[in-house]
């Protein structure tokens, strides 16, 4: 005679998450889909490129700006527009929706889902982590998530690393979406000094200046610096090889930053006018540094970390 026993199952479900946004605001979905496979049939829609960085916790990513996705914002529905997805159990929407025009399409396409509207994100007198405002907002529309557990989590160990071997080279990046944000460019030639002539060797490799769209008109300016490497780079997957591969990576609050620290590359983050609360970049090595002069102090200050950081490598 055998002894069967039932353990309880959760209900496989297929789950639609929409969120509109740029690189860094898009990872900010890692910590909270940390254990999505385990959910069900998993869903992102964002913007390119941070989503597609988030294939591997999920099922599918799908890109906001291909075909059907506008039917969301019209308040008449057209004869015969369909959705890229068709089926969902539950859906969770991170757009701004002040009249609930979106709640409305969803509730049309995907009539008997359970839906939840929320705003990108937090109030900005709020003092929340980003991240912890998408998880909570997650777990309060039934998602099995431990929002305290995953920021935890995503500050123990990296959520995007691959298994790259690091290597003892030391990512800059100057740039970042907002110019506000950013230090002057001459403080960047001025740590690229200081580190030339007191880390170089601790590195053994040439420093990398990453330079994206927004930052290609500084090559000239870094072009007359020695011992430097300059990657302008927009394919996504050999940046995130890069940043995987480095020991040590600085730049502002930026998506690039957001990547790195995720990628578990111990990370000085540089924050100028905004919001440590909010945005400080989750990894299990990152170090935040808030000032908002460009001087000598700020360039001594983060050769000084940097140093440390290299000494424990």
């Amino acid at each position: 005679m055998f002894l069967q026993v039932f353990y309880p199952r959760i209900p496989f479900m297929k789950i639609l998450i929409i969120r509109a946004a740029a690189l860094g605001d898009t990872l900010m979905l890692a910590p909270a889909l940390s254990n999505a496979r385990e959910w069900g049939e998993v869903i992102v829609v964002g913007r390119q490129p941070g989503v597609d960085l988030l294939r591997p916790l999920v099922s599918r990513c799908l890109d906001f700006e291909g075909s059907g996705w506008h039917a969301l914002f019209m308040d008449v529905a057209e004869s015969g527009l369909t959705l890229p997805v068709r089926e969902a159990d539950k859906i969770l929407a991170f757009l701004n929706d002040p009249h609930g025009v979106v709640r409305t399409s969803l509730k049309r396409f995907f009539p008997g889902a359970s839906i939840a509207v929320w705003p990108g994100y937090p109030d900005e007198k709020e003092k929340m982590h980003v991240a912890l405002y998408l998880a909570r907002a997650m777990e309060k529309s039934g998602l099995p998530l431990d929002a305290g557990k995953v920021m935890k989590e995503a500050l123990r160990r990296p959520l995007l690393h691959s298994g790259s071997q690091p290597r003892l080279r030391v990512v800059f990046h100057p740039g970042s979406g907002g110019a506000k944000k950013n230090h002057a460019p001459e403080f960047w030639t001025a740590l690229l000094r200081a580190f030339r002539e007191r880390l170089l060797p601790a590195t053994k490799e040439s420093p990398v200046i990453l330079l994206g769209p927004a930052e290609e008109a500084l090559l000239p300016l870094f072009s007359k610096e020695k011992g430097v490497n300059i990657l302008l780079s927009r394919d996504m997957e050999r940046l995130s090889l890069l940043l995987q591969e480095a020991a040590l990576y600085v730049g502002h609050d930026s998506g690039i930053t957001h990547l790195a620290a995720m990628s578990g590359v111990a990370t000085i983050a540089l924050f100028r006018h905004t919001s440590v609360a909010h945005w400080r970049p989750l990894g299990p090595s990152v170090t935040v540094i808030e000032a908002s002069a460009s001087g000598p102090e700020l360039v001594e200050q983060v050769t000084n970390a940097a140093r440390e950081i290299l000494l424990r490598l």
